[in-house]
């Protein structure tokens, strides 16, 4: 009953004004988390210790007589079970920390913030890492989270003024509010309303913004390695859907040489394909009509494969960087060096910082491609 108490007066403070409702949550939610902190399909492969039952009482008596109460005694781990690492856990970690950058890098910090919010708010109810959305939740519930944070004080938003009090600052709850309907306006998707759930509720669209994380890294891609003029083209296929020459020449404003050379190149590349329409039954070339479209789902594959031979190739420059330098890592490896590191040259010391710095640029190289590959493998 106490861990009860405690856990509910912890969720308790979560709120700044509780309805009948969130008291009953708070309730709900904190014996949910005695039931998971203490229940027994939780603890599978921890056992109580042995203890000699005449030392127990003995140590109970002699802590009552002092007016001090028997600690619980802590359970240790069963030597024959089994663990593992939860990865879907942290592919969820990883998944909710790229939102909300992304969040931050196409809008502002205090939008993240509310994202961060969504995800603090239904930790516990985010179980696979392929859901649709994230539990729903209100804007009185993300206030209520973001009620630390600097998100009412930062004005980075500007709301509709009150006629009869045009000098009144807004509440954090309107600035919740605003906040939300602006990722829920964004292009990408982030909120959707959850009108099932009641009025008010809204959740962090994982699906749209699946389909457009990974459509930022492909445009993006194209951008860096064909120009801006040939990304144009290729985002035009991709929201348009399958378009014919002359359409795409019109829609890219670019002259028919030019759309005719940018579509050669992605078609070389394996971004755009064509699909071919006859206009008469016996189907002959000449007769079609030829639409260039985007297979998306190829164009994903083969980035993936892409990424796998780029992290491939930074090992490889690691593992001959320290070739070129064996002599040199032998030397620090050495157990007299490691203890007295004046054994080093100028030189030598020159030449590690030189290292270090080359596999500090592989190793965030590698970190930025890794994070490809969880978006378009994971997310």
């Amino acid at each position: 009953m106490d861990r009860l108490l405690a856990a509910t007066e912890k969720e308790n403070e979560k709120y700044t004004i509780m309805t009948s409702k969130d008291i009953a949550n708070a309730k709900l939610s904190a014996q949910a988390q005695i039931d998971a902190e203490y229940g027994t399909d939780e603890i599978i492969g921890m056992k109580r210790k042995v203890v000699d039952p005449m030392d127990y009482q003995r140590k109970r008596a002699a802590l009552s007589e002092v007016g001090q109460e028997m600690e619980e005694e802590e359970a240790e781990i069963d030597e024959k079970i089994f663990f593992s690492v939860n990865y879907d856990k942290f592919n969820m970690l990883f998944r909710n920390d790229a939102i909300i950058d992304f969040a931050t890098e196409r809008i502002n910090r205090s939008a993240g913030q509310i994202v961060k919010a969504f995800f603090e708010y239904g930790k516990d109810k985010m179980k696979t890492l392929k859901e649709q959305d994230s539990p729903s939740a209100t804007p009185v519930h993300i206030a209520n989270v973001v009620t630390k944070t600097d998100v009412a004080t930062r004005g980075d938003i500007v709301l509709p003024k009150d006629p009869l009090e045009p000098n009144k600052k807004p509440s954090l709850q309107e600035i919740v509010r605003g906040y939300i309907t602006l990722l829920k306006m964004d292009p990408a998707g982030f909120i959707k309303s959850k009108d099932e759930r009641g009025a008010n509720h809204y959740a962090v669209n994982f699906e749209k913004l699946r389909n457009t994380m990974k459509r930022r890294i492909i445009e993006g891609l194209v951008r860096e390695r064909y120009g801006v003029a040939t990304c144009r083209v290729f985002k035009i296929l991709i929201e348009k859907g399958k378009l014919d020459e002359s359409q795409i020449q019109k829609l890219a404003m670019l002259p028919a040489k030019d759309t005719r050379e940018k579509l050669a190149l992605l078609k070389t590349k394996g971004f755009v394909e064509i699909q071919e329409v006859p206009r008469t039954a016996d189907r002959a070339p000449g007769r079609c009509f030829h639409l260039w479209y985007v297979p998306l789902e190829k164009c994903y594959q083969e980035v993936l494969v892409d990424s796998y031979r780029i992290i491939c190739n930074l090992q490889q420059r690691k593992r001959q960087e320290l070739k070129l330098r064996k002599r040199l890592v032998d030397k620090i490896a050495r157990k007299d060096v490691m203890e007295n590191p004046d054994l080093l040259g100028e030189g030598e010391k020159k030449e590690i910082e030189q290292m270090n710095k080359v596999f500090e640029r592989l190793e965030v190289a590698k970190s930025r491609v890794d994070l490809v590959v969880m978006i378009l493998r994971d997310f």
